[in-house]
């Protein structure tokens, strides 16, 4: 796989996000998104998330994996074992670096 097409498959992955706006149920392909309520933390899909990031609309709650205390713990333990750990996410790199951009 390229990428980009594993950027694309990263973006359908969900994070809560917590709007400042109002609005009922958006009925997309994928499914329902919402109600949005301002204040109300909500889950969609990151790339509703950066696109309601970049035009002010909301504020992006990290996963909890992102955490640095979660992030050792987890280094932490992969040195303590002979095998490898399971990730936090199957596209871990790609969310991190389509959140933080």
């Amino acid at each position: 796989m390229e990428p980009a097409e594993v950027e694309f498959l990263a973006e359908k992955e969900l994070v809560t996000i917590v709007p400042n706006f109002s609005l009922d149920r958006i009925h997309l392909i994928g499914g329902d998104l919402g109600p949005f309520n301002p204040g109300l933390p909500v889950e969609v899909p990151v790339w509703l998330a950066i696109n309601l990031k970049q035009r002010q609309k909301c504020r992006l709650i990290p996963p909890e994996w992102m955490d640095v205390g979660k992030l050792e713990e987890i280094r932490d333990q992969e040195r303590k074992e002979d095998t490898f750990t399971p990730m936090p996410s199957p596209y871990y790199m790609e969310l991190t670096k389509l959140l933080l951009n």
